[in-house]
């Protein structure tokens, strides 16, 4: 692509820019900073890499107008570098399709597959499932009864969606993950464990990324629902009847126990858990290894187990390193309050 036909595939995404420079210079791949050579676009966005900025051997650099003069570089100029490079490296690298069913695949009579889908072989795609247009599903995922994917969905090799889930448009689903499997649902009579059946769906929205080895547990009766635009990295675990609102993020080895109801555009760094029953606001973001045991009514940063403001959890961590000095202090005050009382009392 030419730098101008960029700026014109920016302005269909919402992206105002313009180019200083050559606007016929072609541009065939993305590249970092150190990295690119002839051809390739890169981004600064981070002030403390201006040598690299200046080392550049990139045809052009995505760059703030603030900082714009950094540069001899042919450039284009927009708000947010990093943003413009998502939509640019996925147009340079657009995803393939080989429309069909492979022979070695197992497809339902009464499954719905439009022919611009992709069925890899080994995949299972059982009864009733119905899939929207240019969908792919990769070599062994399993597919279950009664299930129905949006239109351009894309299933990583190994997925496992279980029986009557919904996923929206779009969503993407990376390879070793279960969708809609049991809840850890039980009930103990004297000692022993009776298994409840989970009766509820997994329900996915829209522009949706789920990473490797996720599970979704189905809802015991309700369904388990993922909102539009959320992000779930790798190991993340959800549990049944769990609500998550839409442009949530978690990154791996999230934890989140049953019938817990989260807000929009909540974050959850790597290793947070949460309670179970319990209701966490919009705009909320829990920081690394976070215990979330109670309902979080306001947005805000929280941190620390109990998961509390995270301006508090950082002056109770100081007041911690100090622990062992106000201890000896204590003890000494204690000593001397002794020897006045004595005093005193003679």
């Amino acid at each position: 692509m030419k730098l101008s036909e960029i700026v014109e595939w920016l302005s269909e995404c919402d992206i105002s820019s313009y180019v200083i420079g050559d606007e016929t210079q072609q541009i065939v791949q993305v590249a970092g900073l150190t990295d690119a050579q002839d051809g390739e676009i890169s981004f600064f966005s981070d002030k403390r890499r201006c040598n690299e900025l200046k080392s550049t051997k990139a045809s052009a650099v995505l760059i703030t107008k603030e900082m714009a003069d950094q540069t001899n570089a042919n450039k284009i100029v927009v708000d947010v570098p990093y943003v413009a490079y998502a939509y640019i490296a996925q147009k340079l690298n657009p995803s393939k399709i080989h429309p069909g069913i492979h022979p070695e695949s197992f497809v339902a009579s009464s499954a719905i597959i439009p022919s611009s889908c992709q069925v890899d072989p080994g995949a299972y795609i059982a009864e009733g499932v119905q899939m929207g247009e240019n969908c792919v599903v990769n070599y062994g995922s399993v597919i279950e009864e009664g299930t129905v994917l949006g239109d351009n969905c894309r299933i990583y090799p190994n997925v496992t969606i279980m029986d009557n889930c919904v996923l929206g448009n779009s969503v993407t689903v990376e390879s070793g993950t279960v969708i809609g499997g049991q809840g850890f649902g039980f009930a103990n009579q004297k000692g022993k464990w009776i298994r409840i059946p989970q009766l509820g769906r997994v329900i996915i929205g829209s522009n949706c990324w789920i990473g490797n080895n996720c599970t979704i547990d189905r809802g015991a009766l309700e369904d388990t629902v993922i909102g539009d635009n959320c992000i779930l990295d790798s190991l993340i675990h959800i549990a049944h009847n769990v609500e998550m609102g839409a442009g949530c993020a978690a990154a791996a080895q999230v934890g989140i126990a049953g019938s817990t109801k989260i807000g929009n555009y909540c974050v959850f760094a790597g290793q947070v858990g949460v309670n179970g029953h319990i209701e966490i606001a919009d705009k909320a973001m829990f920081n690394a290894k976070s215990g979330v045991t109670h309902s979080i009514k306001a947005p805000g940063s929280y941190s620390g187990f109990p998961a509390v403001e995270t301006g508090s959890w950082q002056k109770t961590t100081v007041r911690l390193k100090n622990l062992e000095k106000m201890s000896k202090q204590i003890k000494q005050l204690e000593k001397e309050l002794e020897s006045i009382k004595k005093q005193l009392e003679d």
